[in-house]
């Protein structure tokens, strides 16, 4: 598993899943006891089932001139518990994924790919990778030294020199890679704190109803966007540079939701109102999480368009790049080019 960003115990696996299902069905409860017990919520359910109940086409049914009867008023009570919040559980259920931990796999993959380009410098300046794959480099320039002759410049100028600094940008371009998925991750956290705030404040709102003359107000926030880079610059000088990718140390210390600019009011005079904001609530959730994912696919599309467009110009120009080498000489070398002592070994 990464290390670098580990989700919280309780927003992760079936503990989230637990929290999610069983506030969920807590706010469904408290929906349900507060629309029949708060008398402006019990008034208000009355009013629309009387309307549905005695509606004749498209004329209003007109308010009662008797008492309702008992067992109509009963059956009221019934439609308040089966019918009014059987929204209220899937509604929340569908804010369940994405996992966050579903990310570690590629950022670990990133992480072991970034390790591999990564290596030591000697007193003399001479790289030695951590891959002995790509130590390999270092021992074909000592066998080249054996060689002499133009092709013999070419191939190290060209095409070893080169190649070891491709090996340090590629372990760049992974890191920054890597710092991408991270930022998706920690906005994935944040996104399950966000529901479980929003259950909490939800159900407080509904159980303040008929508590107090001047109830308290309950307000819950829209989601604070995370630092996502946008890109890559494969700087002229060989290293691949990443622009601001992320904070991650003082992003996960703002405890994932930092207190948010703007709220959205959860309170509301009726159980039934408290519903709809909840329900507006989860929208914004939704636009928020969707705008957020919105700026990592456009730092992902920026990091692979700079990426190709660096390639391509190596491999049309046939120039050594930031993240390509040019093919050398002796790879397209006729014999009589060699022949002609082009390479030759060393006296």
């Amino acid at each position: 598993m990464t290390e670098s960003v580990t989700t919280p115990s309780d927003l992760a696996g079936s503990a989230y899943e637990n929290t999610v299902r069983t506030k969920a069905a807590e706010l469904k409860r408290e929906l349900i006891r507060q629309t029949l017990d708060d008398i402006e919520s019990w008034r208000k359910a009355v009013d629309v089932q009387w309307e549905r109940a005695h509606r004749t086409g498209n004329t209003s049914a007109p308010s009662p001139m008797s008492p309702i009867p008992p067992e109509e008023i009963e059956a009221y009570r019934q439609t308040v518990h089966n019918d009014y919040y059987e929204w209220v559980v899937p509604a929340f259920e569908r804010h369940l994924l994405p996992d966050p931990d579903a990310i570690n796999p590629m950022i670990d993959g990133l992480r072991t790919i970034e390790s591999s380009f990564h290596g030591s410098q000697d007193n003399a300046g001479n790289f030695t990778p951590a891959s002995p794959a790509l130590s390999r480099i270092n021992d074909v320039r000592a066998d080249m030294n054996h060689w002499q002759g133009d092709m013999q410049v070419n191939f190290i100028d060209n095409f070893l020199t080169p190649l070891q600094n491709v090996s340090v940008n590629q372990a760049a371009v992974a890191k920054v890679v890597r710092e991408q998925l991270e930022c998706s991750k920690i906005m994935y956290i944040r996104y399950r704190k966000a529901v479980v705030n929003l259950l909490d404040q939800s159900i407080e709102a509904v159980r303040e109803l008929n508590n107090s003359k001047d109830p308290k107000s309950y307000t819950w926030g829209t989601l604070i966007g995370i630092a996502v880079g946008t890109g890559l610059t494969i700087a002229t000088g060989g290293v691949a540079v990443a622009g601001a990718v992320l904070i991650m140390g003082s992003t996960l210390a703002q405890g994932l939701v930092p207190d948010p600019p703007k709220t959205n009011e959860l309170s509301a005079p009726t159980a039934q109102e408290v519903a709809v904001n909840v329900s507006d609530a989860l929208s914004k959730l939704s636009g928020d999480v969707f705008e957020e994912e919105r700026k990592v696919q456009d730092a992902f599309n920026n990091i692979c368009q700079t990426i190709a467009d660096s390639r391509a110009a190596s491999i049309m120009n046939n120039k050594a790049g930031p993240l390509a080498v040019a093919t050398p000489s002796v790879s397209t070398a006729r014999p009589s080019e060699i022949t002609d002592g082009s390479l030759r070994p060393s006296r």
